[in-house]
């Protein structure tokens, strides 16, 4: 009984282990962006006596059911939805692409391999595809970010990559470090993209939000984003620290802006005041830069651009030389008696005579047509108000300028070049040029480069954009590439031809006759044994306003490409130019670039491009977007100051039309340049010299952006400088002990200090000069002798009016009769003997 038992259970071990052969590995689900593709990792298995029969045979077929095949690898772009098999059958890999996935395709599917002599249905797993509307949130690990200052911190945000040719483009909003991209493989085969931050926390970014955003570009060159973020909670640091680069580079000529903050001990922290300023001293303890004399302190100018109070100590040193190369460190000096050298931390500064040469990521460009393409040109930017502008020397798409942080706050210049590649790319040399412009005006320029390695597509497929708009009344190029089957290939010859038709299947356009063919004349720009059906369409009208799709019509073979469709919409009006930035608000001094964009869909007459300020140099060229149409651009450079403030600056386009009229259209900003105080001056109230002790009303003026937050009136005596007060006005009591002064005016830019005045005060005795005494004395006699002089007058006068008599023809004499006079009146009116 027992061996009987032993034998029926190896038996059904053995059966389960032969008939568990037969199996396939792929992913229970799988969402999807409606309008992308996604790539089914997949590999299978079949029992032993069936692997000799899985040849060159065998074809991968994707059923929805078991009715139902949705995809066959022998017919690709004929299958109800289109594709590709990526892997190879023969060695049990049956990774699939499928292509402009829609949420109707949303269900499960499952695999079947059918060769000559092999056929099976892998029913003991099936794959369920979501297909979305919305793409996937991107993923922040960690979620929460609460560190101390100093700490080093690495975020990574993941977004799912299911379609491999068009993974996310992950990009975070505030480049506080170092970032480091890489598309990576999860437990069932499929991707991710991730972009890891790293960066040391400090006060600096205590609050800021940090957010990553994942833009997915979907196969009809349309695209979506998704965003998520978190805010740094930093905490101060309790000790005497300072953070700064370990080193910087910088180009001779050039300034540098050294990234710095600091914290100290709790018991100091109210001592960290306005009265604060930044010491710079390089490692032999010599003061190099005092911020409270930017401009006179040591052998280096600059100014503090951090604020001390919140622990930013971030200063620019200007026109550095080879001979300061060397180390420095920070020092805090206030007037409280807070005074403290952060030796523990020092940096060290290269000053080069050449600058730094970009680096371009990925370093090597090898890939297939119709492949989705973002290169990224990378240049350090020591002297943040001159930083290097980069240019791409192929501009073949979308480019996208931005200023990021390293791990250790300095800062680089980074462009990404986004394109899809063709095979006109293939062998094209893509360069990347930095160009420095120094503070004396010159300029020094380094290039980097690759050469694109672009392999053909093996499958009937076109590329060309969604969209051309058009002014009427010109022509437009239609770039156009496509790819054909393997077993076709040796089909494209001197026969073929382009034919483009219209969405209701009407020919527009035959390359064979192309003046006469339909409504429509042209010419074939591209050439046809080179995969390139771009072609040029003239006089474009309102009424040409349609869907189009290329045709290939050869000896050996014709196909309709109408998966791919132009919308081409004709306009009366031309398109108004794009400025970038569209707005301008920067820093004096800063190095400023205004690119003017227009498209220009007819080459032959793409538009003028013109300033209306013509502030520096111009620079302008054809460029190309990510769908191969072209833009003219049109770049001004120029060095922001504060007479720009205010100015308007507008670019035009003007488009000539084929029949030789034209018509233009404009785009402008207003400059708002931010420029730390200019002209200041002090104002005395009264003028000229004052008697000591009276009141004094000294005003302080001056000019800047933003406005002035603070006065400071300063009294000078020989090296030393005291706070004598603060505020736009102040008044003071006139006294010969002030001396001499000044007043300081600060915004959030800087600071601009008046030149030195002085009150004149006198004293009585000032006035009156060495003769003060005699003249006191005689005036005294003066005025005596005048008030003598006046009591005898008036005695005098009085005696003159007694003597006087009535005369008898005296009429109101002769009228007064007596009448009961007083004994008082008698005495009065007695005559004196």
């Amino acid at each position: 009984m027992a061996a009987a038992l032993t034998v029926l259970l190896i038996g059904c071990l053995l059966q389960t282990a032969l008939c568990g052969q037969f199996k396939t590995i792929i992913p229970q689900t799988i969402k999807v962006l409606s309008g992308s593709c996604v790539t089914i990792p997949c590999s299978f298995d079949v029992e032993d006596q069936y692997i000799s029969r899985i040849d060159g045979t065998c074809r991968a077929m994707w059923k929805s059911d078991e009715q139902t095949v949705v995809f066959d690898s022998s017919n690709p772009q004929s299958s109800a939805i289109q594709g590709e098999l990526k892997g190879d059958l023969t060695r049990r890999d049956c990774s699939t692409t499928l292509n402009n996935m829609r949420p109707e395709h949303s269900k499960e599917y499952l695999l079947r391999v059918q060769c000559d002599h092999f056929k099976h249905s892998f029913r003991d797993q099936k794959l369920h595809i979501s297909v979305t509307d919305d793409p996937p949130t991107p993923t922040l690990t960690p979620s929460t970010l609460k560190v101390e200052e100093g700490t080093s911190v690495s975020l990574k945000c993941s977004a799912p990559a299911p379609c491999l040719s068009h993974p996310p483009a992950l990009t975070w909003t505030s480049s506080l470090g170092h970032i480091q991209e890489s598309l990576q493989e999860n437990l069932d085969r499929t991707k991710v993209q991730t972009s890891v931050l790293t960066f040391t926390a400090s006060r600096l970014h205590h609050g800021k939000i940090i957010s990553c955003t994942a833009v997915y570009n979907k196969q009809d060159g349309s695209s979506q984003s998704v965003s998520t973020s978190l805010t740094a909670d930093v905490s101060r640091s309790s000790q005497f620290i300072a953070f700064m680069p370990q080193t910087i580079e910088v180009l001779s000529g050039s300034c540098v802006t050294i990234p710095c903050s600091f914290d100290v001990e709790d018991t100091y922290k109210s001592n960290v005041d306005e009265t604060c300023r930044a010491v710079w001293k390089n490692d032999q303890g010599t003061v190099v830069f005092n911020s409270r004399n930017p401009q006179t302190t040591g052998h280096l100018t600059g100014h503090l651009t951090g604020k001390l109070t919140n622990r930013d100590c971030t200063t620019t040193l200007n026109n550095m030389r080879p001979e300061n190369s060397m180390k420095y460190f920070f020092g805090l000096e206030c007037d409280n008696g807070l005074e403290y050298d952060f030796k523990t931390r020092q940096m060290d500064i290269s000053v080069k005579d050449d600058p730094p040469t970009p680096t371009l990521t990925p370093s090597t460009l090898k890939v297939e047509e119709g492949t989705s393409v973002s290169l990224k040109c990378s240049a350090p930017a020591p002297c943040l108000s001159h930083p290097p502008a980069l240019t791409w020397t192929s501009s073949l798409g979308h480019i996208r300028g931005s200023l990021q942080e390293n791990l250790d706050r300095t800062k680089v210049q980074t462009s990404v070049l986004t394109f899809t590649a063709s095979r006109p790319h293939h062998g094209k040399i893509i360069s990347c040029t930095a160009v420095y412009n120094k503070q004396d005006g010159s300029s020094q320029s380094v290039s980097t480069s690759l050469t694109a390695d672009v392999s053909l597509s093996s499958q009937f497929i076109t590329f060309m954009p969604q969209t051309i708009e058009v002014l009427s009344g010109s022509c437009v190029n239609i770039p156009c590439s496509f790819g054909v089957e393997d077993k076709y290939k040796t089909k494209e010859d001197e026969t073929c031809r382009a034919v483009w038709k219209s969405d209701q299947g009407t020919v527009v356009f035959n390359s064979r006759n192309p003046q006469t063919t339909g409504h429509l004349t042209g010419h074939l720009t591209g050439n046809l044994k080179n995969r390139d059906c771009t072609t040029t369409l003239n006089n474009m009208r309102p009424e040409n306003s349609m869907k189009y799709f290329f045709r290939l019509e050869c000896n050996g073979v014709q196909y309709n490409f109408l998966q791919k469709q132009v919308d081409i919409s004709v306009k009366d009006d031309p398109p108004t130019p794009t400025l970038t930035p569209s707005t301008l608000k920067v820093e004096e001094g800063t190095s400023v670039s205004l690119k003017c964009s227009a498209p220009a869909p007819c080459l032959s007459h793409p538009p003028a491009l013109t300033w209306t300020s013509s502030l520096g140099h111009i620079q302008e060229s054809l460029q190309e977007n990510l769908d191969r149409t072209k833009v003219q651009t049109s770049v001004l450079n120029f060095t922001a100051s504060r007479l720009h403030h205010g100015k308007i600056i507008s670019c035009t386009a003007v488009y000539n039309k084929q029949d030789g009229s034209s018509q233009s259209v404009s785009t402008s900003l207003t400059a708002d340049v931010l420029y730390s105080p200019k002209h200041t001056t002090v104002s005395v109230s009264p003028s000229g010299p004052v008697p000591e002790n009276s009141i004094v009303t000294l005003t302080c003026s001056s000019t800047a952006n933003p406005a002035v937050r603070s006065y400071t009136w300063y009294r000078a005596d020989g090296g030393q400088e005291t706070v004598m007060g603060t505020g736009h006005v102040l008044n003071i009591k006139a006294s010969r002990d002030i001396g001499p002064f000044f007043c300081e005016a600060e915004n959030a830019i800087g600071s601009g200090r008046s030149n030195i005045s002085q009150i004149d005060v006198h004293s009585p005795e000032q006035y009156l000069g060495p003769y003060s005494g005699l003249l006191l004395l005689a005036g005294a006699a003066v005025f005596l002798c005048v008030n003598v002089f006046f009591t005898v007058c008036v005695v005098l006068l009085c005696k003159a009016r007694k003597s006087v008599k009535p005369k008898e023809e005296d009429r109101t004499y002769m009228s007064l009769e007596r009448r009961d006079l007083s004994p008082e009146y008698d005495v009065i009116g007695q005559t004196p003997k």
